[in-house]
């Protein structure tokens, strides 16, 4: 892909402010985990409702939960009511098509930009991003034609004007009707600047108005000194205007430029391979049982970390420490490692786990309850919730849980099926707790599987 249609990808990014995956979580809640529980309980409470399975995707969305956050998005389409329109609608159709765009699925992404355009909802955004998406595939006509089809709604919106010159300066007979669009979407601050001066220096170019283009990049060149896209366009520009040695220049900087970037990458992916390597080597002295060295060669890992292998490490030396019986070290690594990638359900269940053991029930409670809302399967966060309960005097509420748990998987897990008895009896279940009782006989007498 060329440097420039890089720059394009990116202004197409920011043509929608808030629109993006990482804008689609409630602005009321800081923490994403926690307004992914809210949703949940929403739609458990309607589950019929187009309002809570919208919230719902939106919330899977932010935390990168893409897959899901796909399905969900479908389903409050589902449920949106017929002939409904508006921003929120619009988003159900919007945000997905850019979670799809992210995962280089651009077929995809325009198929259901189209449908929300079918559905006439009144929205300038599904029509910009329908046409800059075209334009990403190389369908100009197409990307015209959805901003015509948009006037023809009497929508407007500076955002679909940027989009009819971007898609005008790559018409082969139209180049010269973009100037004015792109000169508009400058002055309005619309899209991404740098992309609109290269387009408009293209056009200028064309035309034999180097003195012009070469402002435009110029004033690009200021905006993004170490883009190289741009000191490539520049070159070829001032060259043509018979500035020969400014064109040298610029064209040298356009290499150097490359070879730092390609420098770059190769540093990093070999820190990142060296990386890789220690994690292997402290998982492999972990599991041998040699903990002591395992934790060592984790300490050797501290530095500049790409993120997520940070929270590998953190999260590997959170168990080593545990198994070493270091609980509160073990939790303070393990809570590290959630707060780096706040995605991983194994995160927020161990850190409940080594919080628990180590006597700190309350901040344990509040970690279950994210590994839950993150994966509503988890039986063994359900178990360990009930056994809290329990342990506060809350034995309805630790039945519910253990029952769950029960639904879950952990249905062969012999203490689960001894401690759910002895809550059963509690409540005067006594029947059902014989029920248990007879599962963990049964289960201890088989043995492990």
């Amino acid at each position: 892909m060329s440097g420039v249609a890089v720059l394009l990808l990116t202004a197409i990014a920011a043509l929608v402010p808030g629109q993006t995956a990482s804008g689609q979580v409630d602005p009321a809640s800081g923490d994403p985990v926690a307004a992914l529980a809210e949703a949940r309980a929403a739609v458990e409470e309607a589950p019929s409702e187009f309002e809570p399975a919208l919230t719902l995707a939106r919330a899977l969305a932010t935390l990168g939960r893409t897959s899901d956050a796909l399905e969900v998005f479908s389903r409050a389409r589902e449920l949106a009511p017929a002939g409904a329109s508006g921003d929120a609608v619009a988003s159900a159709y919007l945000a997905p098509a850019l979670l799809l765009r992210d995962l280089d699925r651009t077929g995809d992404a325009i198929r259901l930009l189209e449908k929300g355009t079918d559905r006439r909802l009144g929205s300038a955004d599904i029509y910009e991003q329908l046409a800059l998406l075209r334009l990403a595939d190389g369908l100009v006509d197409g990307a015209i034609a959805a901003v015509d089809a948009a006037v023809a709604e009497n929508l407007a919106s500076p955002g679909l004007d940027l989009a009819r010159g971007l898609a005008l300066a790559r018409h082969a007979h139209r180049r010269g009707e973009a100037l004015g669009y792109l000169r508009r979407a400058l002055d309005g601050g619309v899209g991404d600047p740098v992309v609109v001066r290269l387009e408009a220096a293209g056009i200028l170019s064309a035309d034999g108005r180097y003195a012009e283009a070469i402002e435009h990049l110029r004033a690009a060149e200021e905006l993004t000194p170490d883009e190289p896209e741009v000191f490539y366009r520049l070159g070829r520009i001032l060259a043509a205007a018979g500035d020969r040695e400014a064109a040298r220049a610029a064209l040298e900087r356009h290499r150097s430029l490359q070879v730092a970037l390609e420098r770059a990458a190769e540093i990093e992916q070999a820190a990142s391979a060296d990386l890789a390597a220690g994690l292997s080597e402290a998982q492999g002295l972990a599991a041998a049982g040699d903990l002591e060295a395992a934790l060592q060669r984790l300490l050797g890992l501290d530095g500049s970390l790409e993120e997520l292998r940070a929270a590998d490490v953190h999260s590997l030396r959170g168990k080593v420490l545990f198994s070493m019986g270091r609980v509160d070290e073990a939790a303070a690594s393990i809570a590290e490692a959630r707060r780096l990638e706040p995605n991983r359900v194994e995160h927020h269940y161990l850190e409940g786990m080594f919080l628990h053991t180590g006597g700190r029930a309350e901040e344990a409670a509040p970690a279950l309850e994210r590994a839950v809302a993150l994966e509503p399967g988890l039986g063994e966060a359900q178990a360990l919730l009930g056994m809290i309960a329990a342990e506060a005097g809350r034995t309805a509420e630790a039945a519910e849980r253990m029952e769950r748990a029960l639904q879950r998987g952990l249905d062969g897990n012999a203490a689960l099926r001894f401690n759910y008895a002895r809550v059963l009896e509690a409540l005067g279940r006594s029947d059902e707790a014989a029920v248990q009782m007879e599962a963990f006989e049964r289960l201890r007498a088989e043995g492990p599987p």
